[in-house]
This record gives C-alpha cells, structure tokens and sequence, in this order.
C-alpha cells in the first residue's frame, strides 16, 4: 500500500491531480481506520499504463535428496493438475526451515505482489506449522493459495507434523548422517509402517 505522496512521487503529479483521479474514478483509495488514504501498488502501475503480469507458481518439496523420485512425482502430478502456469519452485528439506531457498524465494516474490496464485500438493508441503500464516500473508498480497490434496484426517496430519517436527529436531541435536540420527529414522520408518 502506498501513501498519497509516494503516489504523487511514482506519477509525476501534485496531490491536486490525484485528488482529481480520485473524483474521476481513475483509482480508488483504500480508506484507513484513522481516516488516512492508502493506494494499492497495482492500482498505481495500471493508471501508469504499467501491467505487471503476475506469475502462477507451482511448488513441491520434500524433506531430504532420497526422495528426490518423490519430488519429481510431485512435480509432475501439480503440472498435470495445472495446465497454465508461470514457474515451478522446488525444495529439499523440513518443513519447520523457513530458510528454505524456494520457500524464501516464493515469499520474496509473494511480498513483491509478483504472484498471483502459488499451487501446493498438500499443506505440509509448504509448511509443517503456520500454514496459516503464509496464507494470511498470502491473501495480504492479493494472492491465493490452492491446495490440491486435502484428504488427510486431522489424526493423520498430527502424526506427520509430529514425525517431521521428530527429524527435524534429532537432525539438528545429532547431525544428519550420523548414527543416532539413523536410529531415530528408523525408529519412525518403523512407527509409520
């Protein structure tokens, strides 16, 4: 949102030319609680005559390289389910690491109001907790987010987010690859089994 100066600024124009646009109907305020005005950027950039067209992103991930056949699966199932879309960000690694490069790469762009819509598998496959909030922030940014699988139980979902949170936490305390942290992988390979 851009105050009426910054709108001024990025138009070339006084606040009595905007204040005209305003009467015209040529852009529309979005009224504050306190009374103040604020412009949507994309409102701005269309009374420049700038269209920005917003991308459709695709995004998959999984939780470590040996699944790297699931991801391609996953790839693959979101295109066959989306036909037109922009670009396809992927990710290997928990779904508690925010610092994920595509996740943080999908987010800057999502801030930007470069993405019109981002098209997940399943819920945990963005994040394993605050899916919410992404949504939220998503929604902020005039985006939305589409879920394609949704047929989990709440019980099932409480059990992978407590095996994710599981790995992900005894990777961080053990190191991955070391022999506590396959013990623990294979004790919940034997729990999920």
């Amino acid at each position: 949102m851009l105050r009426p100066k910054e709108v001024c600024e990025r138009l070339g124009i006084t606040y009595t030319t905007l204040w005209t646009y305003v009467k015209q109907g040529k852009i529309k305020p979005v009224v504050l609680e306190t009374g103040k005005w604020r412009f949507r950027e994309e409102d701005v950039e269309r009374l420049m005559g700038v269209v920005k067209k917003r991308k459709v992103v695709l995004y998959a991930r999984v939780s470590s390289n040996k699944e790297k056949d699931e991801l391609v699966r996953q790839v693959s199932f979101l295109q066959e389910k989306v036909k037109e879309y922009d670009l396809v960000i992927t990710d290997v690694g928990s779904g508690l690491d925010m610092k994920r490069k595509g996740f943080q790469k999908l987010l800057r762009m999502v801030l930007d109001n470069e993405v019109s819509k981002v098209v997940i598998a399943s819920r945990d496959r963005l994040l394993t907790f605050g899916f919410e909030v992404m949504e939220e922030v998503c929604g902020a940014h005039n985006c939305e987010v589409e879920v394609l699988e949704e047929d989990k139980t709440l019980g099932q979902e409480l059990v992978e987010d407590l095996i994710s949170a599981l790995l992900s936490f005894s990777e961080k305390l053990y190191g991955v690859g070391s022999n506590k942290y396959e013990k623990v992988k294979e004790c919940v390979k034997e729990l999920k089994d």
